[in-house]
């Protein structure tokens, strides 16, 4: 399946993954929210995160959420984490969602890895890659909505 077919059907299970009953879903960010976002991180973000925060600005989905612009709710918000692990930034990784154990997946922004989604075991070693999670940001999210 390609990027494009992902994408597609990112947006269909984002309607129908489930959520609390109190929890809208949020929509994507606006101009402001992701303008503040690229401030508060210090550097550009990779063009198929901001077209998935145009659709989703970070919600409380899946194992341990999907994260974006959501400095209202610092557990959803990727600035948080790259606070959390400054080494990230280094990196250039970005975190795009959690598996609500304490470990993250991120968003490669450089090197051989580049625009794949890798799992960081935080316990074993938070600056280093444990798996490939997937080939793109969309194609990871699709198998984590799916997860649910």
């Amino acid at each position: 399946m390609d990027g494009h077919d992902a994408r597609g059907d990112v947006v269909r299970l984002l309607s129908l993954v489930e959520r609390a009953p109190e929890q809208p879903m949020p929509g994507g960010v606006s101009d402001h929210d992701l303008a503040d976002l690229q401030r508060r991180l210090g550097c550009p973000l990779p063009t198929e995160l901001v077209e998935w925060l145009r659709i989703c600005k970070g919600e409380a989905i899946g194992a341990g959420g999907v994260f974006g612009a959501r400095p209202d709710q610092d557990h959803l918000d990727i600035a948080t984490y790259l606070t959390l692990y400054p080494r990230w930034r280094e990196l250039s990784w970005l975190p795009v969602a959690g598996d609500g154990c304490g470990n993250y997946y991120v968003l490669v922004g450089s090197g051989p890895l580049a625009g794949k989604v890798a799992f960081v075991d935080t316990m074993s070693d938070p600056d280093s890659v444990e798996v490939i999670a997937g080939d793109s940001l969309w194609t990871f999210l699709q198998s984590y909505l799916i997860r649910g």
